[in-house]
């Protein structure tokens, strides 16, 4: 069964995210440093949202959204490494909940293998960032795979299946030798995405591709919800891309993009009930406090993914696929 429709993990992650709301209302804003776009350097942006704690801006020059002002890369970096109490406790949960291994599936049917198998259906594969291995024990079936955390509690349970590198990737003396790079969820909290992208092209073979699973900006939910929506939850989501903002980071680190879409909607009938009446209760997609509320969002997946229903570019998250470019002329 799906996380999403468990009673008593949705319960915990709730509760859970009130804490990290609290944290995020006590950061004294002053001493937050303001930042060009992490992306295009640009100084020029427009207010954006405001999560009830912080603010985000998007650039008017490759429209990124983004946290500003934002606490220091080393700040962050501490949270990537274990020393936040709120996050260890938010992978706590995790493991607590996620106790099975999936079974072999299918590379072209699956949602987090299918757009990479297209491309590279064998071969050496890194996941960067890749928590308790989760991702891992899908792509073992198809590729050599290894993991980057730093994470030391998560980065544990992950190298009891697989070589897990604890550093940071430009801490590591990797060779130019993956034929795959992935970023499941990642590239939201990175303070510089730009020299991550570069050090990925420094060790991908010359046809080597990146897969990028991210927010998306303009997404229906993040249009609808603003700064209610939940990839602006808190404090710890740093850049929210589009498909535009996506290709000027590709372009500044030597990449193009090979394949683009969005998937998931992530607007129910029963959140937006609560968040027009109700609206100090709303949390998106964890408003499990409304009776039957699982197995009515259970429905609602089932009721949407019958209507076949074009996303186009607004679905909830972003899934490309990129190339070192030139690659075609190599």
């Amino acid at each position: 069964m799906s996380l999403n429709y468990h009673r008593q993990y949705n319960r915990e992650i709730r509760e859970w995210l009130l804490k990290v709301f609290a944290f995020a209302a006590s950061i004294p804003k002053d001493r937050l440093p303001r930042r060009p776009c992490p992306v295009c350097s640009a100084t020029e942006s427009a207010f954006y949202a405001n999560n009830d704690y912080l603010d985000y801006e998007q650039c008017n020059r490759c429209t990124l959204v983004y946290m500003n002002p934002a606490p220091r890369a080393d700040s962050v970096d501490k949270g990537f490494l274990g020393e936040d109490e709120l996050l260890t406790e938010y992978f706590s949960i995790i493991r607590k909940y996620k106790t099975s291994l999936p079974d072999k599936p299918d590379p072209r049917e699956d949602g987090k293998l299918k757009d990479i198998y297209s491309f590279k259906p064998c071969g050496k594969l890194l996941d960067l960032g890749c928590s308790v291995g989760d991702f891992l024990h899908k792509a073992k079936f198809f590729y050599d795979v290894e993991g980057i955390e730093v994470n030391p509690r998560t980065a544990s349970v992950a190298e009891r299946h697989f070589r897990v590198h604890k550093h940071f990737l430009a801490e590591l003396d990797l060779p130019p030798v993956y034929d795959v790079v992935t970023l499941h969820q990642i590239l939201y909290g990175v303070p510089d995405p730009v020299a991550l992208f570069r050090d990925i092209h420094r060790v991908l073979k010359d046809d080597g591709i990146l897969y990028v699973n991210t927010p998306n900006a303009d997404s229906y939910a993040m249009k609808l919800y603003r700064g209610k929506a939940c990839h602006l939850y808190g404090y710890t989501t740093l850049n929210v891309f589009n498909e535009q903002s996506l290709s000027a980071l590709a372009a500044l680190a030597g990449f193009e993009i090979l394949s683009f879409r969005t998937e998931w909607l992530d607007i129910y009938l029963t959140d937006l009930a609560e968040y027009y009446d109700h609206p100090e209760n709303f949390i998106h997609k964890r408003n499990s406090h409304l009776p039957g509320y699982e197995e009515k969002i259970r429905q609602e997946d089932v009721f949407q993914k019958s209507l076949n229903l074009d996303l186009n570019k607004r679905g909830n998250y972003i899934v490309a696929v990129l190339g070192k470019h030139g690659r075609h002329s190599l």
